[in-house]
């Protein structure tokens, strides 16, 4: 299997995540995110099969930061609504996410390195700087979901992060 099949699988089985995380999650703010980072993983395999036929690749990088930003200034707004306690299964699926992106982010990183096509370099560059933005959004939402078990968890102990 070439670079770019391998690319392309892994970025439908990473879409095909998202698209299941969204379906699981009864939070609207999560799977807002959720259904963006699904569509991103679309538009990247796009891109990869692109880049596979030779053919000129658009912009590769996105606004998902911001709009994952907006989604959670709404966590933030509604945060006294959203205070029911999240299932522990639920943060090992986002977890699973951030393992995703990483091994995504590592993938364009290497591949980047070992193509000698400049301008598939820096195509594969632009998308480990996006999967590295998605394993970011993750790594929040895991925050954000674990932040409240932590605080449980030990505030008798009393070191809360200041905000």
């Amino acid at each position: 299997m070439n670079i770019y099949d391998f690319a392309i699988d892994f970025e439908q089985e990473n879409k095909d995540y998202y698209e299941e995380c969204a379906k699981q999650t009864r939070d609207s703010n999560l799977k807002r995110i959720f259904n963006y980072l699904a569509k991103e993983e679309r538009r990247h395999e796009e891109i990869v099969k692109k880049l596979k036929q030779e053919e000129e690749v658009a912009e590769i990088e996105s606004d998902i930061l911001p709009k994952a930003a907006e989604v959670f200034k709404e966590i933030a707004k509604d945060i006294s609504v959203n205070s029911e306690k999240p299932v522990q299964e639920d943060v090992n699926l986002y977890r699973k996410a951030v393992e995703m992106e990483r091994s995504s982010y590592n993938f364009y990183q290497q591949k980047a390195e070992e193509v000698d096509n400049p301008v598939i370099q820096e195509a594969f560059l632009k998308l480990a700087k996006e999967e590295k933005r998605h394993e970011i959004i993750m790594d929040n939402i895991v925050e954000h979901l674990e932040r409240p078990l932590n605080w449980i968890e030990d505030a008798e102990f009393n070191h809360l992060d200041e905000y």
